[in-house]
Parts: C-alpha cells; structure tokens; sequence
C-alpha cells in the first residue's frame, strides 16, 4: 500500500540546557517522518527546501529510499526553527520561526501521488492539509496532525480537515486544546468520538501515550532511555513509525494498531539518543526490530 506524508523539511538550530548551540541541524516533519517510516515502508515525500540546503542532507533522503519527486528545491531559503530546551528535556520554547520557502509552498501533488492508499498530513495549515486530500483519488486512509497555533487560529478549517481522516496523532497539549478537556483520558476519547475516527494516538512524551480505538483505551508507556541527548521529532518519528505499520499491513484492526503502537514507540526512542537525526541515520533494521521485540515484552503489547 503506497504511502505519502505531505509536511515540512527544515534547517533547525537547537539550544540545549547547558548552553550549547547546534546549527543547521537537519529537522521538518517531513524529515523526521522519512527517516523513521523507512523501517517499515517506502515512503512517497512532498515537501519544498530552499536552494541553500545542503547536499548531505538530499543524498540522506536518497538512501533511504524514499520516493522524492515530490521533493522541490526553489530559490530561497529553506524553513528553520530555533529552539531552546529546558533542563529536563520535555519541554522548550519555540524562539523563532523563518518560513522561506514553505511559506507559499502549495504541495500540489506529483500525478503518480494521485493513488496513494496512505496520507500522512504532517503539521500545517488545515486549508493546505485539505488540498492535499482534494488531489487524492478514491478514498485514502488519511491522518493528521496540528499544532496548537491552527487551533487557536483556525479552528473552523481545522475541524473540517479532521472529519475527513480516519486517525489523528497528537500531543496531550493539543489534545486538550481540541477538546477543553483537563482530563487526558477524556481528552483523547473527546476527539474519537466527535470527529467519528478510527483511532487517535495521543503522545505524552516521556510518559507514553494513549491509543483510542472502537474497542477502548490502550495506555502504552514510552521506551524507557537512561539518557535523552535530543527529542526534537520524536513525535513526527512515532507518526513515521505508526504510518508505516498501517501502510505494510493494509489495515487498522485492532492488533495492527498496538503493532503501530509498539513499532512507534520504538523508532522514536531511537531518535532521542543523539543529536536530531544522527542516531536514527545509524541505527539498523534489526536493532529497530530488536528495541521493538523487547518493548513488545516490557508492555504486553
């Protein structure tokens, strides 16, 4: 089943607690996505960058294999995100944001992407996520993210956007700004059911997550890590990881979301080890396969 994710490819700069400063560091959902959903599926990529981006980081989207006629270099610069992290790691500040050449980035499909069976509608404006499904033939099985700057602003567009997918994968963050809901729990199952989806895997960082489907709730824990040398992406990563489970098996029964769950979790613990993609560049198939058997044990998933 052919599977297309539509976000952004960015240049970040990453400021940790100790006062250390990475630049140019390769970043965007799309990247992110890429990277983690090639463990379990090829991945179809529309996505714009800049003529400043560097070749290295081009060559890397072309090992892995994934399909990038969708990809466009325009003159211009390519998007950034500045960050700075606090000392525990789990939360940071968004200190500037250059959209370059995203900002009139219109992700008008390639006609081979027409069929693709698997849409994933990174984070972005809905009216854009929604063009996306426009272009799509048939019925494909889409999910979505956002942020909480589109559901402050956007919320009319937004809502639409999701009541054309059959999943959406969240933080708890923006899971309680959907909703009003304090409580996770009501949270998470607020947006199932409202919106009337297959499943909604809400993500809490550290602490794990819950999977919502026809049947309940499935609290899953994160993959426990001694050390967290950088999270940025580890959330698109879980979307990557997630979305290429559900492409390879063609379905979203019950059994292939917590398989979803496991491959996710696994694949985005991997990304936090090193500084952005650096540890998921290195990581081999059978080490991912091998994280997931022994998070597969720790939670009975």
């Amino acid at each position: 089943m052919s599977l297309l994710v539509v976000g952004s490819i960015a240049l970040d700069t990453i400021k940790m607690p100790n006062g250390r400063v990475y630049k140019d560091v390769l970043g965007g959902s799309c990247s992110y996505f890429i990277h983690s959903a090639q463990f379990f599926h090829k991945v179809r990529v529309v996505g714009v960058v800049g003529d400043d981006f560097p070749k290295k980081y081009l060559d890397g989207f072309k090992k892995s294999k994934a399909d990038l006629e969708g990809l466009r270099i325009q003159p211009g610069k390519t998007f950034q995100w500045h960050g700075t992290y606090h000392k525990d790691m789990n939360n940071r500040d968004t200190d500037d944001l250059i959209f370059g050449v995203l900002g009139d980035f219109d992700a008008t499909l390639p006609k081979k992407y027409v069929d693709s069976k698997y849409i994933f509608l990174a984070c972005s404006q809905p009216e854009l996520q929604a063009k996306v499904l426009d272009q799509a033939a048939g019925s494909p099985y889409a999910v979505c993210d956002t942020i909480e700057v589109y559901i402050k602003n956007d919320r009319k567009a937004l809502d639409k956007l999701i009541r054309r997918c059959q999943g959406m994968i969240v933080n708890d963050i923006e899971a309680r700004m959907i909703t009003g809901e304090d409580n996770l729990v009501r949270a998470a199952e607020g947006i199932f059911k409202k919106y009337k989806l297959r499943f909604v895997a809400m993500k809490k960082g550290e602490h794990g997550g819950i999977l919502v489907t026809k049947n309940g709730l499935v609290p899953f824990p994160a993959y426990p890590l001694d050390k967290i040398a950088d999270p940025t992406g580890a959330g698109d990563c879980f979307a990557g990881g997630f979305m290429g489970t559900l492409a390879k098996a063609g379905k979203d029964d019950d059994a292939t979301l917590r398989d979803a769950v496991v491959n996710a979790t696994s694949v985005a613990s991997v990304v936090c080890e090193g500084l952005g993609l650096s540890s998921l560049l290195k990581v081999t198939p059978a080490q991912v396969k091998a994280r997931a058997k022994a998070f597969r044990k720790m939670t009975c998933l």
